[in-house]
């Protein structure tokens, strides 16, 4: 019996991936990084030490900035990101999530955000869409030792809880977030919204396009 909604952030909760690609793409050209888009793709709903941990090794940046940690060039992305966030016009709720907010809640279904993104942005997007309305919380991506698609920040969004994984459900919009989910045993919805960003969501449980009653009467909760 499903008795909690996990939430990803980026992409899910927020319009929040166009925002950060071209933060990301500056930052990555700062250090003579060169991703093409398809190279970008596949790091969306990584966190960001696992993104640095393989691109320090792809492109030998060690040598060049010798002086620098791996938490160096994650400091300064996040605080990339905190700064386009929070100047953006643009940063907004997708559209249909605060009626399925509204709908979770009075259902008596707990919600909580387990995202890669890391505490900064998270307590920004919290605090700008008063989510603490509906959340219990959340698990940001510096809270866990080895991000999605490992099952860790879900295990342990259902252990804040007090739930079991079974009893969780896990709203996606990454296929690294739906392997996580499946190898920590929850259910999942693959939001696989209208973008250019091509994720393969097709082993989550359910498939919408949409935040909408339609939908949401698909999941027969």
């Amino acid at each position: 019996m499903i008795k909690a909604v996990i939430f990803d952030m980026d992409g899910v909760i927020v319009n929040s991936e166009a925002i950060y690609e071209q933060a990301d793409k500056e930052i990555f050209k700062h250090y003579g990084i060169n991703l093409s888009d398809e190279e970008l793709q596949k790091y969306i709903g990584v966190n960001l030490l696992d993104i640095w941990t393989d691109l320090l090794s792809k492109y030998q940046l060690k040598d060049q900035y010798s002086d620098y940690q791996v938490e160096d060039f994650i400091e300064e992305h996040v605080h990339s990101h905190y700064e386009v966030l929070s100047e953006s016009d643009e940063l907004k709720l997708m559209p249909g999530i605060k009626d399925w907010f509204e709908y979770f809640k009075a259902n008596n279904y707990k919600m909580i955000i387990a995202s890669s993104s890391y505490a900064p942005i998270i307590e920004l997007i919290y605090q700008k869409f008063g989510l603490d309305k509906y959340m219990e919380g959340y698990v940001d991506g510096n809270s866990v030792e080895k991000g999605k698609p490992e099952p860790e920040i879900f295990l342990k969004a259902a252990e804040k809880l007090q739930l079991k994984a079974e009893e969780c459900l896990v709203i996606e919009d990454s296929e690294h977030g739906i392997t996580a989910a499946n190898k920590a045993g929850m259910k999942s919805i693959g939001f696989a919204r209208n973008t250019d960003y091509n994720q393969d969501l097709s082993s989550a449980d359910i498939l919408i396009k949409e935040f909408n009653q339609q939908n949401l009467a698909k999941l027969n909760l």
